[in-house]
């Protein structure tokens, strides 16, 4: 979960099982061809909103992305093992990707039952 603060109103960003569906549904984005084709920075982070933001308008959503990516790239820059520069704030939002779609593939997220 990614949480901060904007102008005043607190924020928590996840990605949940529901997100992915609603993104593939509503939004036309193919999950399964994720290795295929690279989704543009700006459709994965409108899509963090969906959980529990839905009603903030895409322009403020990428207001507050600008800010937010403009304060991570003033930190000092992190490297991978090929020396290439890591995004950190990017990398926060793969990682929530990364997770809900686990938990499809797993079966979590779906209605819960028990066997009596």
């Amino acid at each position: 979960m990614i949480t901060f603060t904007a102008d005043g109103k607190d924020y928590k960003l996840e990605v949940t099982p529901a997100t992915i569906k609603t993104m593939e549904e509503k939004h036309g984005v193919n999950f399964a061809k994720l290795g295929e084709k690279l989704l543009a920075t700006e459709t994965l982070w409108k899509g963090l909103f969906i959980a529990h933001h839905n009603t903030v308008p895409d322009s403020k959503r990428m207001e507050i992305y600008k800010a937010l990516a403009a304060v991570a790239d003033g930190d000092e820059p992190e490297y991978d093992e090929n020396g290439e520069p890591i995004d950190a704030l990017m990398s926060a939002v793969g990682a929530e990707y990364e997770d809900a779609i686990n938990k499809l593939k797993r079966g979590q997220g779906n209605l819960a039952w028990k066997r009596s």
